[in-house]
């Protein structure tokens, strides 16, 4: 085996029924130099014996992690992985097969960024559906986000996903690991850091398909919150350097998007007095 390009951090829990569709489009990229690191929180469904045809592949590692959640499970797999640049995907999505070509093309383009990441479409049982991103061109366009603040706000949606990303590790030098403390939003408040920081790199070609419907998944049950987990980190935040961010009124923007949300949240999770 040639030494890895990139390490894949691919989280699992009971996902049956989707993880194989999952690491078959791993397996079916164009690009293959790289380490898969599958991240096993205690899986009681028959999950790691639908991949068990991978484990002879040099390129396949498994931790054993007993329900520390989704955070965890990823940082976990950040400190085991051997290269500088991380990407993720989750056990019940795919990715397109030029996914990763699309990725280090980003990263030949703009070295400097401290995030990468393709536009996706969203699977429903028998259909798709193209994301819908504001302020940024549609396909075949590339180059850094003028505002992830911006885009994010005014679209209500973000313009990607932890399965969508490739992370250099200098990113977590700078910005920290994923919040293990969080059950929910944890990747919003990563890509929250990462934004305040370092310039993100984006394609919206699609690299990758969401499942909107799978088994098991976290957003069918739906917690209430209080506050928005990056609100909450921007609550922390020295008030004097946020004021002087050259993006503060697209956060401010933002801030308010996520306010929204979270009364909608709460909603879902039938607390209409919260929301």
């Amino acid at each position: 085996m040639m030494f890895p390009r990139i390490s894949i951090i691919v989280p699992l829990y009971n996902k049956v029924n989707e993880v194989q569709r999952a690491i078959d489009s791993i397996f079916a990229q164009t690009i293959q130099d790289f380490e898969l690191i599958i991240v096993d929180g205690g899986s009681t469904d028959g999950s790691l014996d639908a991949i068990k045809k991978y484990e002879l592949d040099p390129r396949y590692r498994l931790i054993h992690q007993i329900s520390k959640g989704l955070p965890v499970g990823r940082n976990d797999g950040i400190v085991a992985a051997s290269t500088d640049i991380i990407a993720f995907l989750d056990a019940d999505d795919e990715w397109c097969p030029t996914f990763l070509e699309k990725i280090f093309h980003l990263r030949q383009m703009y070295p400097y960024a401290g995030l990468y990441a393709t536009a996706y479409a969203t699977r429903y049982e028998d259909s798709f559906r193209e994301p819908r991103l504001s302020e940024i061109p549609s396909a075949p366009w590339e180059g850094l986000l003028k505002s992830y603040f911006r885009s994010s706000a005014l679209a209500f949606i973000y313009p990607f996903a932890p399965c969508y990303v490739a992370i250099p590790r200098f990113t977590f030098t700078t910005v920290g690991l994923f919040n293990p403390n969080l059950r929910t939003g944890e990747d919003a408040e990563m890509w929250g850091r990462i934004a305040l920081n370092l310039p993100i790199a984006f394609t919206s070609s699609i690299g990758a398909i969401y499942s909107a419907v799978a088994s098991n998944k976290m957003t069918d049950n739906p917690t209430v919150l209080i506050q928005h987990p990056f609100v909450e980190y921007l609550a922390a935040y020295p008030e004097n350097e946020l004021n002087k961010h050259p993006d503060i009124e697209n956060i401010r923007l933002y801030i308010q998007k996520e306010e929204l949300a979270i009364a909608l949240n709460n909603l879902y999770a039938h607390d209409s007095r919260q929301a």
